[in-house]
């Protein structure tokens, strides 16, 4: 078992909180004794080694070398450096916080998920984060968009685009189930997925995206059924606003650490705080 599986298995111990499509139905409206949630999420000891892909080991390697590990142009590097754990003065980045038993606060706007297929990375749209968000659990107005914006002028064959294939995963742990496997050929190309209700049925469930061409391109989401979520900075630390008072159970979830899950009371008015270690 390698360091992540083994760090997800002692994390996800606790997930089995983690209330999922079989929560009660959300209400939104006014909020008038709102409070602050704020805190950090954590991660004790060195930051991991990368993952590392050989670009030569995968199609297209002269394009999608194009794009460094750190997502800046021009690298020459020949391989992909995929930091999946990424910690910043002792803070843990591309992270969400989630309040998973609120039955009724500020209003919820359905939205679609947007991925870009871009620089042979799968990016996650209009988020802190490029590779982890969250994703709107509701079969009727939750889903995906998955977009390719990649092309290769320079080659005949893949001018009109660099084939992707966003394979769709529901994921439980390390394990996982096929949602969704299409492909986006031609630059411009998209896939739209609806919310389907057996996704996220498992307690604990999250998506993950992944380029079936390049393995390297990944993106995760996880679904959420209320607007009190929130992607974490760089250094780790959040706040979410308009909380009404109350006893809540809230989440942290990283895609390769796992979910972890403290109880906090919320006063009227005020500020409350809720820190995660990983």
């Amino acid at each position: 078992m390698n360091w992540f599986s083994k760090s997800f298995a002692i994390a996800s111990v606790v997930s089995f909180s983690f209330v999922t499509a079989a929560s009660a139905a959300y209400t939104g409206g006014a909020v008038t004794d709102g409070s602050t949630l704020s805190g950090k999420v954590s991660f004790k000891g060195a930051q991991p080694a990368p993952e590392k892909f050989e670009f030569s080991k995968f199609p297209q390697p002269k394009f999608c070398s194009q794009v460094s590990s750190d997502g800046k142009a021009g690298s020459g590097e020949g391989h992909r450096l995929r930091q999946d754990v990424k910690v910043k003065g002792g803070g843990l980045s591309d992270a969400v916080v989630y309040i998973t038993n609120i039955e009724k606060g500020k209003a919820m706007t359905p939205f679609t998920t947007q991925i870009h297929a871009e620089g042979c990375q799968f990016l996650i749209q209009g988020g802190a984060s490029k590779s982890v968000g969250v994703i709107f659990n509701d079969k009727t107005a939750g889903g995906l968009t998955v977009t390719n914006q990649d092309a290769d002028p320079s080659d005949p064959k893949t001018a009109a685009g660099i084939l992707h294939n966003p394979h769709g995963y529901s994921m439980v742990g390390v394990m996982s189930t096929t949602i969704f496997n299409k492909p986006v050929p031609t630059k411009g190309a998209s896939i739209t997925e609806k919310v389907k209700p057996i996704w996220f049925k498992k307690p604990g469930a999250f998506m993950k995206v992944e380029c079936d061409q390049h393995n390297y391109m990944n993106a995760w989401a996880l679904p959420v059924e209320n607007p009190y979520y929130v992607v974490v900075n760089d250094d780790g630390t959040f706040s979410m606003d308009q909380v009404p008072a109350g006893k809540y159970n809230i989440t942290a979830f990283h895609p390769k650490l796992g979910l972890k899950t403290v109880e906090v009371v919320v006063p009227a008015k005020g500020k409350a705080t809720a820190n995660f270690d990983f």
